[in-house]
């Protein structure tokens, strides 16, 4: 049996009750502000892109915006998380980006994101979220 395989007594029951999108979501956003402060403290980049983080209870959005931090002019794309229930929901505006995630436990007895049939940890999600947002050029 392969190390991380849980035991045959483990308690699924107990584990899959602790992982909800409930649970997950505030998860998602700690990353998600980290993620941002990350890439905005990149120096060696020559754009003027920022990005910024805004919350509203069950949903929140990471913003992309043109200019220097003083001066911050046009919001130019943002991807928007919203939790409804069971699912976290992921679109962008300007970006194609357009996924839903549910949380499970997987066969290791790991709580995990699934999207369609591909399972994921947080971090991936995020990647998958933001990685264009974050790095790839948007055309007008």
């Amino acid at each position: 049996m392969p190390d991380d395989a849980p035991r045959d007594d483990f308690d699924w029951v107990n584990a899959q009750a602790a992982c909800t999108a409930e649970m997950m979501f505030p998860r998602l956003l700690a990353g998600v502000r980290r993620d941002v402060e990350r890439r905005n403290a990149l120096t060696d980049r020559a754009d003027q892109f920022r990005f910024e983080v805004t919350e509203d209870g069950d949903r929140f959005e990471v913003i992309r915006t043109i200019g220097t931090p003083l001066d911050t002019t046009d919001v130019h794309a943002a991807v928007t998380f919203e939790r409804i229930g069971p699912r976290i929901n992921v679109q962008g505006d300007h970006v194609d980006i357009d996924f839903t995630a549910v949380v499970g436990i997987n066969p290791s007895g790991a709580c995990r994101f699934f999207v369609a049939e591909a399972e994921y940890a947080e971090w991936e999600v995020r990647k998958l979220a933001l990685e264009q947002l974050l790095f790839e050029e948007i055309e007008e």
